[in-house]
């Protein structure tokens, strides 16, 4: 009966290049979700600004004689 060596287990045998190709995609696809994620709370960030504003300026304008007071947001508000 053969003893393998430490250095020749069946996991390191299993290993090549496509493993070294999964990893290297793995990472990428993590660097990517994470600039998504990023770009996502930006732009969170920049509409709720923009919103704010825009209920500002909306309720700084005289009331016309046939338009209400202007809800940018719904009746919800999200």
């Amino acid at each position: 009966m053969a003893v393998e060596s430490p250095g020749s287990s069946r996991e390191d045998l299993a290993w090549g290049p496509g493993c070294d190709r999964h990893v290297a995609i793995q990472g990428r696809l993590d660097i990517m979700e994470e600039t998504v994620e990023k770009t996502v709370e930006h732009l969170e960030a920049e509409v709720t600004g923009l919103l704010g504003l825009l209920e500002e300026l909306a309720s700084n304008l005289p009331p016309g004689p046939f338009s209400p007071e202007p809800d940018l947001l719904g009746g919800d508000h999200f």
